[in-house]
């Protein structure tokens, strides 16, 4: 069984920690052993928001926790842990965290790709901005520290949302994360992420939790007015979509 949790954000005050902490303790812990997979995929930390050390003392319980789980824990990194690939390298020998930017699992028969999706959103909504450099920019945004990470998140926002016609700007983010989908859902996905044509996509990024026959989304643990604390569960090869 695979079990996939992305965007807790934490370190930020809108993430529902306690209950992703109960999750944990109470459903991951329980549930998955052995052979099965813990799949962390992305935006666990919020980086861009704090200082790197503060969310990860914060929370170091369940980072025990997960550490200790009788399963293989996988991370993939997001946009604002991005830097976590940046500590990995002080240590090539050895990192607490089996880290990487993709992530390719068999289940039940089936293949799936692991991805946090910011991949996605640059190719959808921020091109002529390659992904290279946005991640030069994530990763500068992880070390802004407290303040001015923060500004720079809003400032990049409020710059895409400057930049579209007044009549689009009040749902200017929906349709971008529309165009995300579209994109995520199509076969040209394959083109750009280097997915073979028989696997399944899992990602995150957008907070908005989805299911079809071969992509997923897993949500956000943020709160919010939309559906949140959710997650994908993989099991005998077929996606869920749960909430905790």
């Amino acid at each position: 069984m695979i079990v996939v949790v992305s965007d807790l954000h934490l370190g930020y005050k809108e993430s529902d920690t306690a209950a992703f902490t109960s999750f944990v303790s109470d459903y991951v812990s329980k549930e998955l052993c052995g052979e099965d997979h813990f799949v962390l995929l992305g935006d666990i930390f919020d980086f861009w928001r704090r200082r790197n050390i503060e969310p990860l003392l914060e929370h170091q319980g369940v980072l025990t926790e997960i550490l200790g789980l009788d399963a293989k824990v996988w991370y993939v990194v997001g946009n604002h842990d991005y830097y976590m690939l940046k500590i990995r390298e002080r240590f090539p020998e050895y990192y607490v965290f089996d880290l990487r930017k993709n992530l390719r699992l068999a289940d039940g028969g089936n293949r799936f790709f692991f991805t946090h999706g910011y991949e996605l959103d640059v190719l959808a909504n921020y091109e002529p901005l390659t992904i290279e450099n946005y991640e030069k920019i994530c990763e500068s945004l992880c070390r802004a520290e407290n303040i001015l990470g923060k500004i720079m998140s809003r400032l990049w926002g409020l710059r895409k949302k400057l930049g579209k016609p007044p009549e689009k700007r009040k749902s200017w983010r929906k349709l971008d994360i529309d165009k995300l989908e579209e994109f995520a859902c199509s076969n040209v996905r394959n083109i750009f992420l280097g997915m073979r044509n028989d696997e399944k996509l899992v990602f995150g990024h957008t907070h908005r939790p989805f299911i079809r026959e071969d992509t997923a989304n897993t949500g956000s643990w943020v709160r919010s007015p939309q559906r949140y604390n959710t997650f994908i569960e993989i099991k005998n090869g077929k996606m869920k979509l749960k909430k905790w």
